[in-house]
């Protein structure tokens, strides 16, 4: 993401506005449609992603939250479908991921997938320099996940399955809470030229 400094201090390029609110729905979707597993291929592997104890919706003309959601089971949440089932988007979303034996926290927040309240696996080596050593790996692991995540989106969201599977089951998703037992993960295919429609339902 952002074009701004993010939360490390870091310089990250800009994400498509457009694209960061399609990013946040997928990754809330195929979190439950995966059941919070997702192979990412190598070099990354197996991550385990779901949404954590906040969700927050604005109107799309809007950048303020109008609704917002905590708590255990945040994306499981009736209500919180339903904010997205009567037309706002959402405006961010905490993460929790896991790989390997790492586990993050982070709040994305849009439109430029800027990074917020990171929580780091616990890490105590000894001396200044070995703590910011192990902070800037740490970091960019996440960051390293968070890009795989992203490209894997990017590679779905362009396939030829977005049209006639992904959407009918997001929006089966949206209204009832449950995941078509149709819908598999898409392989996604990196030369489809049809984008298909918004995510939006």
């Amino acid at each position: 993401m952002s074009g701004q400094r993010s939360s490390d201090g870091g310089e990250r390029s800009a994400g498509l506005p457009h694209l960061t609110v399609e990013f946040f729905v997928w990754l809330w979707f195929a979190s439950e449609r995966d059941g919070g597993t997702m192979n990412l291929g190598e070099p990354i592997g197996v991550v385990d992603v779901w949404v954590e104890e906040r969700l927050s919706f604005r109107a799309p003309e809007e950048d303020r939250a109008r609704a917002v959601f905590t708590g255990e089971n945040t994306g499981s949440a009736m209500e919180a479908r339903a904010a997205l089932a009567a037309g706002k988007v959402v405006r961010d979303l905490q993460l929790h991921v896991r790989r390997e034996e790492r586990e993050y926290t982070v709040t994305l927040r849009g439109p430029h997938l800027d990074l917020a309240g990171v929580k780091l696996p616990p890490h105590a080596p000894e001396g200044e320099d070995e703590l910011l050593y192990e902070r800037m790996y740490l970091y960019e692991d996440l960051w390293y996940v968070l890009g795989g995540l992203y490209r894997r989106f990017a590679l779905e969201r362009v396939a030829p399955a977005w049209r006639a599977q992904t959407l009918p089951a997001l929006r089966h998703w949206v209204a009832t809470g449950e995941i078509p037992e149709a819908a598999e993960t898409t392989e996604a295919s990196e030369d489809a030229d049809d984008a298909g429609p918004s995510v939006a339902p």
